[in-house]
C-alpha cells in the first residue's frame, strides 16, 4: 500500500511540475497528507511515512533512475504514462490480493457462522418446546392431554414429558407434536362436554403460541 500511495503523489506532482525533479520535502507532505493514508492509519500527529521509507520505496520502484540533490529527486527515463500505467497495475494487484484475502476468510469464517446459527436456532426450538409444554401442562385441564382410554380412537397416545426429552427440527414439528395431544383429547371425549371443550379452549392456545414462536424465529 505505501508503494502505491507514494506513486500516486508522485505522478501528481510530475504532472503539476511538468519536469522530472521533486522537492522531498513537497513529496513527503503530499503523502502524510493523502486522504487514503489517513483514513487506514490512525491519526497519531506524527509523519506516518518518513523520508527514509520514501527514499527507499522510490529506490526500490526506480532502481538506478533517480539521484538526491540538494532535497530534489531527479527522475531518469521515466515517462509519465508509464508511471501511470505501473500505478494502476500495482492498484489492480493490490486489489486482487485483497479480495483473495477477504475469500480465503468468509471460506474460514461462514462455516463458523453458519454452526452459530444453527446452534442459536436449536436453543430457541428448545425454548419454544418447553415453553408450549409448560403453557399445557399448566393448564387447569392438563390431565386431559395425558389419559388413555382401552380401544379408543386414539392410535398413538403422545407423552409430554417424553416430548420434553426430544428436540424439533422446526416449529412445523414442535407443532405437530403438540396438535396431536390436542386432537387426541379431543376425540377421548364427548362433544360438548367439558373435556371436550377444555380441549378446543386448548387449541386456540396452541395456535397463538405458535404464532408467537413463529415471530421470534424468523
Amino acid at each position: 500500500m505505501d508503494e502505491i500511495i507514494v506513486l500516486q503523489a508522485l505522478y501528481a506532482l510530475l504532472l503539476q511540475n511538468k519536469s522530472s525533479r521533486v522537492s522531498l520535502v513537497r513529496l513527503q507532505t503530499e503523502i502524510n497528507e493523502n486522504h487514503l493514508l489517513s483514513r487506514l492509519v490512525p491519526s497519531t500527529g506524527n509523519q506516518v511515512l518518513s523520508v527514509h521509507d520514501i527514499l527507499e520505496t522510490i529506490k526500490r520502484l526506480f532502481p538506478k533512475q533517480t539521484s538526491l540533490t540538494e532535497g530534489q529527486i531527479t527522475f531518469y527515463n521515466l515517462q509519465l504514462a508509464e508511471l501511470r500505467e505501473m500505478l494502476f497495475e500495482m492498484y489492480h494487484a493490490s486489489r486482487k490480493r485483497l479480495q483473495n484475502e477477504i475469500h480465503a476468510l468468509e471460506t474460514r469464517i461462514d462455516p463458523l457462522l453458519e454452526h452459530k446459527a444453527t446452534s442459536q436456532r436449536t436453543r430457541l426450538l428448545e425454548l419454544c418446546r418447553d415453553t408450549l409444554l409448560n403453557k399445557f401442562q399448566d393448564h387447569g385441564h392438563a390431565a386431559i392431554y395425558e389419559e388413555l382410554v382401552e380401544n379408543s380412537a386414539i392410535k398413538q397416545p403422545l407423552n409430554l414429558d417424553g416430548i420434553r426429552t426430544q428436540t424439533p427440527t422446526s416449529i412445523l414439528e414442535l407443532q405437530a407434536w403438540l396438535q396431536l395431544c390436542v386432537a387426541n383429547t379431543t376425540l377421548l371425549h364427548r362433544t360438548g362436554s367439558p373435556g371436550w371443550k377444555a380441549a378446543r379452549a386448548s387449541q386456540k392456545e396452541l395456535e397463538e403460541t405458535i404464532a408467537f414462536v413463529r415471530s421470534v424465529l424468523e
